[in-house]
């Protein structure tokens, strides 16, 4: 029953199949209006009957003799009445022929006894005959008057009689039409089941490219598309797997510092050694949740699903930002300045905002010298946003500038204490951003100047 159902579910062959029905059957309804329109207009009936009338006229020309004129137009009236006889037409044609004194000569039998009527040499005009109306071709010869009446069909006659022989073209044509669309459709499709069963035949831990070359064009973007899927699948849990372990490696240090001095406290047995074990213990667990809360945020970062975005007032995430720093870089004697608009507004994903935002100014408060300066910049150029902090600290060497926005890098000539991942958030949050972040030389020639151009939605514009 499964197998039954599954034939009655969606289909591309038989999509297009029904498609090309559909046209078939519009054609169909064209087609018969058309030849409805042309048996039916005057014009073109009266076109046929005065080609008619004169064929007749042109082969009694130059007969004189009456029983050979007899012949002509009778076999004439013979050949188009069978003709009317064999498509069913209710009514036939009648052909007359007098001599020029008005003397009957010929009248086709199913015009019975009435003469035709006359009226005009040589033209068309109605005439009822019989109770029914008839267009009659009248012309004369040298030796004869010559009298064709076609009769004039009703409409809904005319109409059945178009549709009923289009139909049975139609019947004929369809049968073979349907079979011939089926077979080069399904022969089209069939690279799209190679495709499928290629990606069928893989197990879960195959993310290498299909690699399937289709002669088709339509084909190409979706090979293209899955090849793209996958390498960006094989690039994710490459990151994922570097980044378990790299946090590993990270923690094992953390951890077997804060078990060693777990023991030394244990033996401690005077004070100093006691406080000594407790200072150490405590820097080791602080550092520990510092590259914990760290490691959760650039998770966090790396997820595919973003926040809400939500128009957020930059320059005032920037004074609070710098507020929440103020104690720190007064405890150091640091300059720490912003230069922004009154307010500037974008339509921004939050967290990843305040992400890039603590990153930098942690990192600049944390790396400059005591009594240090720190200048942070906010502003609007066109459609990006630009938002810049440098200082005149120690800096970074230029070979590894390319090198600071990796995970755990931590350069080398300076003292401080830190996981190595802060800067790798701010490349991160910047990437999911679709901003760009560039590194140069910072105050007064040294120092480091981290310049972040994220792309603007206004809500509102700045104002200074």
């Amino acid at each position: 029953m499964k197998r039954y159902l599954q034939y009655l579910g969606p289909s591309l062959i038989r999509r297009v199949v029904m498609a090309i029905l559909l046209a078939f059957a519009l054609c169909w309804v064209v087609l018969a209006i058309y030849g409805y329109l042309q048996e039916t207009d005057p014009a073109e009936r009266d076109r046929s009957l005065l080609a008619n009338g004169h064929a007749l006229v042109t082969a009694l020309e130059k007969v004189s003799n009456e029983a050979e004129a007899l012949t002509i137009i009778s076999t004439y009236s013979d050949i188009y009445n069978l003709s009317y006889r064999q498509f069913k037409i209710p009514r036939v044609m009648l052909l007359q022929l007098n001599d020029l004194q008005g003397r009957r000569i010929y009248l086709s039998p199913e015009g019975g006894a009435h003469q035709l009527p006359t009226g005009q040499s040589h033209q068309l005009f109605d005439a009822t005959i019989n109770g029914e109306l008839y267009r009659v071709f009248q012309a004369k010869t040298a030796h004869w008057e010559v009298l064709w009446a076609a009769p004039i069909l009703n409409s809904p006659w005319f109409f059945m009689m178009v549709i009923m022989e289009m139909t049975v073209q139609m019947l004929i044509a369809l049968p073979i039409m349907v079979l011939t669309t089926w077979l080069v459709v399904a022969r089209g499709l069939k690279p799209l089941r190679i495709l499928s069963n290629l990606i069928a035949a893989k197990n879960k831990d195959d993310l290498s490219p299909i690699n399937f070359s289709s002669p088709y064009a339509e084909l190409k973007p979706l090979t293209a598309a899955l090849d793209r899927l996958l390498g960006q699948l094989r690039s994710k849990i490459a990151r994922e797997h570097a980044f378990v372990q790299d946090a590993a490696h990270e923690l094992r240090t953390p951890m077997a510092v804060i078990s060693a001095q777990a023991h030394v406290l244990s033996r401690a047995e005077t004070v100093p050694e006691r406080q000594i074990a407790e200072k150490n213990l405590e820097s080791a667990i602080q550092r520990s949740s510092h590259l914990i809360a760290q490691l959760l945020e650039m998770s966090h970062i790396d997820n595919d699903k973003l926040s809400a975005s939500a128009a957020i007032d930059v320059a005032v995430l920037l004074q609070q930002e710098l507020a929440r720093l103020a104690p720190a870089a007064m405890a150091r004697k640091i300059d720490l300045s912003l230069s922004a608009p009154h307010s500037l507004f974008n339509v921004i994903d939050a967290n990843l905002l305040q992400s890039i935002v603590q990153n930098l100014l942690n990192n600049a408060i944390l790396y400059v010298q005591e009594g240090g300066q720190v200048e942070v910049e906010l502003s609007q150029m066109v459609d990006v946003m630009r938002l810049s902090v440098a200082d005149n600290g120690p800096g970074i060497a230029e070979a590894d500038r390319e090198l600071v926005f990796e995970r755990f890098y931590r350069g080398a000539g300076h003292d401080v204490a830190g996981t190595g991942l802060g800067l790798a958030i701010v490349a991160q949050a910047v990437a999911r951003l679709n901003g760009q972040i560039e590194l140069t030389t910072g105050l007064d020639e040294r120092g480091c100047c981290f310049t972040v151009t994220i792309p603007l939605h206004e809500s509102k514009t700045a104002t200074v």
